[in-house]
């Protein structure tokens, strides 16, 4: 089995995600009226993806690792209730 770090895990499902997003999701979705949203759709794609991959009991430890490791990465990083 191929062992890939963290960041790397990180880095390539948000790299994959922003790619289909833009592509495939961006143009149907810009006309969404309301707020604008502080993080971005593939940001939030990406850590519900990751959250399948790395082996946290719940959202809230998922979260909490996140922001205490890669919060630089997600500058705008939602509360545990606002990202549910």
């Amino acid at each position: 089995m191929i062992n890939i770090d963290n960041g790397s895990l990180l880095t390539t499902i948000f790299v994959i995600v922003d790619d289909w997003h833009e592509k495939q999701v961006k143009n149907t979705t810009m006309l969404k009226p309301g707020v604008k949203p502080s993080m971005s759709d593939s940001e939030i794609l990406t850590l519900a993806l990751v959250m399948d991959y790395l082996p946290f009991p719940g959202e809230r430890q998922f979260i909490g690792f996140i922001r205490g490791n890669y919060r630089e990465w997600f500058p705008n990083l939602l509360d545990q209730s606002q990202f549910n």
